[in-house]
């Protein structure tokens, strides 16, 4: 025998997946947006994905007209430290974690330090002169520079 679902429970169920699918949506772009910020006394008003993964990466530690820059990176439990290693270095954590192994390794160099969330690294940044971070957009304030902005 054969149920029937009736009109009312149809109507119920797609109004139920609509709501969800309109949920997921919103919630991916409230955390799609990745910016690097940087210390309000840095010289340039924008930095390009290249300069981004040399400074991270620790292959250039100065930008044009400004002294040493200082780059703090998040947990790499953090949702902010997999978004940014994906869409603006373009590696996977796992990646970044081999990269650093054999850098520390031939003793080329270090890691930058860690912090805990998107407002650590907000107030740290903010407080750190010659200094950049990367945070979930929505975490920015007018202590920072937005310097790069990725969805």
């Amino acid at each position: 025998m054969v149920a029937r679902i009736s009109r009312h429970k149809k109507m119920r169920f797609l109004l139920c997946l609509l709501t969800a699918l309109s949920m997921a949506l919103i919630m991916r772009q409230v955390q799609a947006e990745i910016v690097v910020i940087g210390h309000n006394d840095i010289a340039v008003d924008s930095v390009t994905f290249e300069q981004v993964e040399k400074l991270w990466l620790r292959k250039l530690i100065r930008l044009p007209g400004t002294g040493k820059i200082k780059v703090v990176d998040q947990y790499t439990a953090n949702k902010s430290y997999a978004a940014f290693y994906n869409k603006v270095i373009k590696k996977k954590p796992v990646q970044i974690k081999t990269y650093w192994a054999k850098v520390i390794f031939i003793g080329k160099a270090f890691p930058p330090a860690q912090l805990a969330d998107d407002s650590s690294v907000v107030d740290w940044v903010a407080n750190t002169p010659g200094s950049m971070g990367y945070v979930d957009g929505s975490a920015v304030n007018n202590s920072v520079k937005r310097l790069l902005t990725v969805k």
